[in-house]
Order: structure tokens, then sequence, then C-alpha cells
């Protein structure tokens, strides 16, 4: 009984107390037509009531296409379903549960019992492992005196990234230093850092013939220039730093994530050493540098971290580590501390200093403010075409 209690909708109840009202006071005064229309109306809730509460003949089947993207890529499911669509006074209507919120799926009605297969469109404005399903099933009443919601369905998973976003560049490096030396002398040419055997696309001119020699297998160079740029990326993951973070509105700090996952791929690509840290102290990767452009295990596993990454659960700035970055670039939103920001930027005394702020409603999209060239932004592509812009590589 409490499920049928709960199948009756607000205009339910208004039809079911007039009924009792129209009932009753036909009975009490002897009117007959009175007291049968009060008795209509409760007939009437009731058999939408039983039309809804029973569970339909539903086959219900998901597919999702692709299953792992990029935020706001387009992503399509599609539903299967097999059965009738309506019957007597109820009708249905289907929605897919996308991260916790419901996408309508319109279906074509029928009586009959057929299979339709009908495409729609899966949200992707947030990153990391976002469920899909169950779905809802909703009969409604024909007069929406009743309803009633069942769930149905396996529930899948869309993984979504960061989007990639191309940067020319970043600024070349200031510490010309020969490997092993503390000495910051001006030399020209480059540094054999390391050696590793040939792959497929290596270049033949960097074989070190010596060392091929005497192991028997192709050795390559790994060279680079004294002056290349070492990196570190901070990112601010406070929650105070964002505008509506706190009441789960996050969509300046995914552009920030963003933002931080282009530097570093751009350093990545560039063969370039780049540390990624944390305001918050949660999370630090070193990626060493590749001349050679071989893939590094650390930068796989920073663009997974990238992926799901989140806010932490306070303000709190830890105390950041001291490196021999020469660029330095922190990303943070327009209600970060500057102060705090500066310090995570300072620390080591990197020559190359660049705050990049998510601003909705920037006032100036670049000023030099003590020595630290500050960029803004209302969103991630925004604040790239900023960067193509003033930043010289």
């Amino acid at each position: 009984m409490s499920g049928v209690g709960r199948a009756v909708t607000p205009r339910g109840r208004r039809v079911l107390a007039l009924g009792l009202v129209l009932l009753g006071l036909g009975l009490a005064l002897h009117y007959p037509l009175v007291a049968g229309t009060g008795g209509a109306l409760l007939l009437l809730v009731a058999a939408e009531v039983a039309a809804v509460v029973v569970a339909p003949d539903l086959t219900v089947r998901r597919t999702v296409s692709p299953t792992v993207v990029e935020r706001h890529q387009e992503c399509r499911g599609r539903l299967h379903v097999t059965g009738r669509r309506r019957a007597g006074l109820a009708r249905l209507e289907v929605s897919d549960t996308v991260d916790g919120d419901l996408v309508p799926v319109p279906l074509p009605d029928s009586t009959r019992a057929a299979t339709v297969s009908v495409p729609y469109t899966i949200p992707t404005p947030r990153r990391g492992l976002v469920p899909v399903g169950p779905v809802r099933l909703r009969r409604v009443g024909l007069a929406g005196m009743a309803e009633h919601t069942t769930s149905v369905g396996v529930v899948d998973q869309v993984r979504v990234l960061p989007r990639r976003l191309p940067l020319a560049g970043l600024p070349a490096g200031t510490r010309r230093t020969a490997a092993g030396s503390d000495s910051a002398w001006e030399l020209g040419g480059t540094d054999l850092v390391g050696l590793h055997e040939y792959a497929v696309g290596d270049d033949l001119r960097r074989l070190h013939w010596a060392t091929s020699a005497r192991t028997g297998a192709l050795m390559v160079r790994e060279d680079v220039d004294p002056a290349e740029p070492h990196v570190r990326v901070v990112l601010d993951d406070r929650p105070g730093s964002y505008a509506g973070a706190r009441s789960g509105s996050a969509e300046a700090f995914e552009d920030a994530v963003e933002l931080a996952s282009a530097l570093c791929r751009t350093a990545q690509l560039g063969g370039h050493p780049v540390r990624f840290t944390t305001a918050s102290g949660r999370h630090e990767v070193d990626v060493p540098g590749s001349p050679a452009g071989q893939p590094r295990r650390e930068a796989h596993e920073l663009e997974w971290l990238l992926a799901e990454i989140d806010l932490a659960a306070d303000d709190t700035v830890a105390p950041p580590h001291s490196d021999r970055a020469d660029v330095a670039v922190a990303v943070s939103g327009h209600l970060a501390d500057r102060h705090d920001v500066r310090r995570l930027l300072d620390v080591g005394g990197a020559p190359t200093q660049v705050h990049l702020v998510v601003d909705p409603l920037p006032s100036v999209t670049s000023l030099d403010a003590a020595g630290v060239l500050e960029l803004r932004g209302h969103s991630s592509v925004a604040l790239t075409e900023t960067w193509d812009r003033v930043v010289e590589p």
C-alpha cells in the first residue's frame, strides 16, 4: 500500500480529496449526482494508479561510443528498447542517468511490442570516470494523477580526459650548465646525458659507435641543450581559489587542469624535464627529459593523474619544495591569494615566472607585476591564445 500511495501525484491527491468531499456531501445530503461525481473521481485516480504500478514489460540495453573522450568531446549513447511503450491509461517516459543527472531519451510512442534504438548525447563537462546508468522508466497516467518510477539496466563508465589544448611553446631556459657541474658558464653545442638502444625512428646520425661496438647493439646518444627549459607547473587545487567550487560547480578548476595538462604535455613533447606539483602538496610528479623523444613512464602517470585529479578538502598550502627550474608556471582561479601563488612560484628562484588565472570577467589579459607575468582569461582556450600571443618561446 505504501508503494501505491507514493504513486499518487500532488494532482491526484487533490482529486482524491475533492472526490471524498463530494462523495461525503452527496451521501450526507442525499444528492446522488454529487455522490456519483465524487465516486467517479475516486475511480479515475484508482484506475491511473493501477495502470502505472504495473511493471512495464520492456527490455532495455545501452551502448556507449566512445568510452574514452576528452572533455566536451562528443560522446553518444544509444538505448535499445524492446516492448510496448504505451498501454492503457499510462504513457512511458525514459531517461538515462549520467553522473547523477537525468538525460531525457524520447522514444516513439507505440502500442506494439517492437524494438527501437534511440541515440542521445552523453554530456562530458568534467574529467574522470563518469557513470552512465541506470535507465529510469517513468510511467505517468494520462491525466497526470499517478506516476511510478523504476530503474533498469547496468551502469557503464566513460573516462573523460582533459582537452588537448595546443601551445606554441615554452620560454627558453636560462641555465647553461654542463652535466655534472654546478657552474653556469656560457657553453655552446649539446651535452651528452645518456644512451639508449636504437629504436625505429631514431636519427642514425646520433649513433654512438664506440658503445655500439662494445655492447654489440646499436646505441643512440641522448644529447641535451644545456639551455633547455627545466619546467615546474603548479596547479592550485584549493577550493577557495575557484568561484562556485564549494557548491559543486568547478568549471574554472576544469579549465585550470586543462592548462596544467597543456603545459606539461608541451614540455614533454619538447623533451624537457618537467615537475608537476599542487598547491595542497597532495601530488608531485617528476618527468625526466627525453631528448630523443622516448616515452617516459612518469609521463603516462602524470597524464592519468591529470585525468582524475580533484579539488583538495581545504585551502591549506603545503610548504613548497625547492628545485632548479628556470621556468615556473602556476595555474589558479581568480579568487586565489596572490601572495600564496607568488610564494609557490618563487621557490628555487626561477628566472621566468608566469601566473595563469582563470577569471570569468578579466579586466586585463596580461600584466607584469613584480617580475611575474600574469595572464588572465575566462577559459582555458582563451588563456592558451593569450599565452601564444604574449609568451615568446
